[in-house]
């Protein structure tokens, strides 16, 4: 993971929804390397990323990633 970046979220998710990379792989376009990188943070998100992983998953795009505290939350809660 890069230093200072938040961590994300990716497995977490990707467990949570019970796919494979490989199904996330033919959902996304990307390689099953690509999203192994994703998940362990050796490998930056691109926004293009983020948008395809937060509509995979269903969530707001904050909510890929975990602050210091926790998951980002909304502000207007």
């Amino acid at each position: 993971m890069k230093d200072g970046a938040p961590k994300n979220r990716l497995r977490e998710l990707r467990d949570r929804s019970r796919l494979t990379q490989q199904e996330v792989s033919t959902l996304t376009g990307y390689t099953v390397t690509a999203i192994s990188r994703h998940e362990n943070g050796s490998r930056s998100l691109s926004e293009e990323a983020i948008a395809k992983y937060a509509a995979l998953y269903k969530v707001p795009t904050h909510q890929l990633f975990v602050s210091p505290q926790g998951v980002y939350e909304d502000d207007d809660d």
